[in-house]
């Protein structure tokens, strides 16, 4: 069934949308910990650049992805770093015997570096040319591997902590590993499955439990596209993007680096959008991911596609203001879903209880401030979209039957928040 020895047991997200508050925030990430052989935390620094983006080390499997066991390292960083003498390291799960992939030459900011490892005899697709290689036969389900800004071998493992260590730029556990960053190790991987890190690799909370999870393994070499880690608002934890109506609350925001694709799942001039906010964009800010100077942008992943919400903070025409309410009302249309409801209508009046008058006058400014401070921690959201179009659409302006847009926060709560939003020239 395989012919690479495994070391360590079985092979085991139409409307216009946004991007996040602290835009220039970047990638950031707080402190993790490693156990040590009393079972205590012993601290590791979050790396401010290079980081292990993908472990995959089922090459050799039966049904193996990729016909090469690989480690891919990223720049979450802003600037260049040189990597000359440093090295890539693999212990297995519970061992204490180290290989060592030598490393040279330097990854610029948003760049990959894929360091190619043994192969395996069976199915698989060839990787992209590596930029080192070595022969480390990894395991298909638990291992450990480190960054090492050295090249020599690593002695710690079994009853000895890895970390803390000033020469480990990056750690990772996966599986049954017994060494790991944070709370708990990477997910346990296959064949098919490889450990990645959440945020196109740009999130890092020194926690492998949060900042990993199993993906379709995807290498990346020094020719693959830059990711942009500056747009990125904060580093969560990763969220699927699947049905999650299991949940009691938001749970710790999602945030990904804007997009410009977008999802062609909406076909509807009315609905509600339930799905995860990963992005949040505001006037001004990343006209590259479809930003504008008039609206908030949000970015909403909804049955793994990311679609365009536009909240509409000002007008080029007529008075510019924007009368804004916050009220808190159960979810309209039903429980929250993943999806794109074409039946979940909504109307100020008729369905909240709402009137014009009920409205207080915000200026663009401060609303941009107050739907940012609401959106902080949200991850599950629903979005009650006023029009549609391939590209996006409108939240506030009203739709031709009187249906009104309005953001939902909470939306698995019994209480969920309503955002309405009302220009002062609409009446209704």
């Amino acid at each position: 069934m395989n012919s690479k020895v495994l070391r360590d047991g079985a092979i085991t997200a139409g409307l216009v949308a946004a991007t996040a508050t602290g835009l220039a925030a970047g990638c950031s990430g707080a402190a993790g910990a490693s156990l040590d052989e009393s079972g205590a935390t012993a601290s590791a620094l979050v790396s401010p650049d290079i980081v292990i983006r993908q472990v995959y080390g089922g090459a050799g499997s039966s049904g193996a992805t990729i016909a090469n066991d690989f480690v891919e390292l990223f720049n979450r960083g802003s600037s260049a770093v040189a990597v000359d003498g440093w090295s890539v390291q693999y212990a297995s799960a519970t061992g204490s015997s180290w290989a060592k992939a030598n490393l040279a030459g330097t990854i610029p900011a948003g760049g990959h570096y894929l360091v190619g490892l043994a192969a395996g005899t069976g199915t698989g697709t060839a990787l992209p040319t590596p930029d080192a290689t070595g022969s480390m036969n990894m395991s298909g389900s638990s291992g450990t591997v480190a960054l090492v800004t050295n090249q020599t071998l690593l002695s710690c493992g079994g009853g000895a902590a890895c970390l803390p260590n000033a020469s480990i730029r990056d750690f990772v556990g996966y599986g049954s590993a017994v060494q790991f960053e944070g709370s708990g190790a990477a997910p346990t991987t296959s064949a098919t499955t490889a450990a990645a890190r959440a945020g196109s690799g740009c999130t890092d909370t020194d926690n492998n439990a949060a900042d990993f999870a199993l993906a379709t393994p995807a290498p990346h070499n020094s020719s693959s596209a830059a990711t942009a880690c500056g747009a990125l608002p904060d580093s969560g934890t990763s969220d699927t993007g699947t049905t999650d109506t299991g949940s009691s609350g938001d749970g710790t925001p999602t945030r990904r680096t804007c997009t410009g694709n977008f999802g062609s799942g909406m076909s509807a001039t009315y609905g509600r959008l339930d799905g995860f906010l990963v992005s949040i964009i505001n006037p001004g800010q990343g006209a590259s991911c479809n930003g504008d100077a008039n609206h908030v942008h949000l970015q909403v992943l909804m049955n793994n596609s990311v679609y365009d919400i536009a909240v509409n903070v000002d007008s080029n025409t007529g008075t510019p203001d924007v009368d804004f309410l916050k009220i808190n009302h159960a979810l309209q249309g039903g429980a929250w879903s993943e999806g794109w409801h074409t039946t979940a209508l909504l109307d100020y009046a008729n369905d909240l209880g709402v009137h014009s008058g009920d409205f207080a006058v915000t200026t663009p400014s401060s609303l941009t401030n107050e739907v940012d401070a609401d959106l902080s921690t949200v991850n599950h959201i629903s979005v009650f979209t006023t029009g549609y179009s391939s590209q996006g659409g409108h939240l506030i302006h009203r739709e031709g039957s009187n249906h009104d847009g309005a953001l939902v926060l909470q939306p698995l709560s019994a209480s969920p928040q309503y955002l309405l939003f009302h220009f002062a020239e609409q009446t209704f």
